[in-house]
C-alpha cells in the first residue's frame, strides 16, 4: 500500500505529462528533490495547476510509491508575488531554480539546500540586485553540494598573487604551482570570494562591474561542466 506523505517545498520546475498531467519538480524539506507527479493539473478545473507554478512554496500531500510520486493535494505558501512583478527579478529566479533542479540529487535530504532557495527567493522578492544574487546564490549551492570552486588563493601553495583559473584543480593556482593563462586580477577573484562567503541577503553590498560579472558566470558554467563530466 502507498504511503501518505506530508511535506513542503519550492517549485523548481514543471513538465506537461499525457493529456492533461503534469509533472512538478520540487525541492521538499525533508525529502529532497522529488519529481510527483499530478493528475489532471493541467485542467481549468484542477485547483493544482496554478498552485505548482515554478518558484511557489508549497504544501504537498502525496502518495509515496514505486512510481513517480502521485499528488494527492497541493496548497500554496507563498506565492513571492513581487519577485514576479519585476522581469529581472524572476528571470533571476527561474536560472537559480534550474540550477538547483539541475545539480540537486534526486530523492536525498537537503534541507540546508531548501533552506538557501527560500533566503534566494526571499532575497529578490526584497528588491536586491538580481546578477548579484544570483551569482552568490549558485556560488553558495555548489559550495554545499561540495563542488565550489576554491577562492582562498592558490589551491596548492595558498598564494594570493599571480592566480590563474583551473577547471582541473578545482579553482585558484598561481603560476609557481603550475598555473597558466591569464592572470586573474585581484579584485576579481576577491570579489567572487565575498559572493561565496556572505550569505545571500548581502550580495547587493558586493561591488562588481559588468564585465566581470559576465566572466565569472562563463567560468562557473565551464567550471561545473567538467566537475560534473557533462
Amino acid at each position: 500500500m502507498a504511503q501518505l506523505v506530508r511535506d513542503e517545498g519550492v517549485v523548481l520546475a514543471r513538465e506537461d505529462h499525457m493529456e492533461t498531467d503534469l509533472i512538478a519538480t520540487a525541492l521538499t524539506k525533508n525529502h529532497g528533490k522529488l519529481r510527483i507527479l499530478a493528475k489532471a493539473a493541467r485542467r481549468l478545473t484542477s485547483p493544482s495547476g496554478a498552485v505548482l507554478d515554478v518558484a511557489n512554496r508549497v504544501e504537498l500531500i502525496y502518495y509515496r510509491r514505486r512510481e513517480l510520486p502521485l499528488l494527492r493535494e497541493a496548497s500554496l505558501m507563498r506565492g513571492f508575488l513581487r519577485m514576479r512583478e519585476g522581469p529581472a527579478r524572476l528571470e533571476a529566479a527561474l536560472r537559480g531554480l534550474a540550477w538547483a533542479r539541475d545539480i540537486l540529487p534526486e530523492g536525498q535530504p537537503e534541507p540546508r539546500a531548501y533552506h538557501l532557495v527560500l533566503s534566494f527567493l526571499q532575497t529578490l522578492e526584497g528588491g536586491s540586485s538580481p546578477d548579484k544574487v544570483l551569482l552568490s546564490f549558485v556560488l553558495h549551492l555548489l559550495s554545499l553540494l561540495g563542488y565550489g570552486p576554491h577562492l582562498e588563493g592558490c589551491v596548492v601553495c595558498g598564494a594570493t598573487e599571480e592566480l590563474t583559473w583551473s577547471m582541473e584543480r578545482g579553482g585558484l593556482i598561481c603560476r609557481g604551482c603550475g598555473g597558466e593563462g591569464e592572470a586573474l586580477a585581484p579584485d576579481f577573484w576577491r570579489y567572487l570570494l565575498a559572493f561565496q562567503r556572505l550569505p545571500v541577503w548581502a550580495a547587493g553590498r558586493i561591488a562588481m562591474k559588468e564585465e566581470d560579472f559576465q566572466r565569472a558566470w562563463a567560468l562557473l558554467q565551464e567550471f561545473l561542466s567538467y566537475q560534473l563530466g557533462r
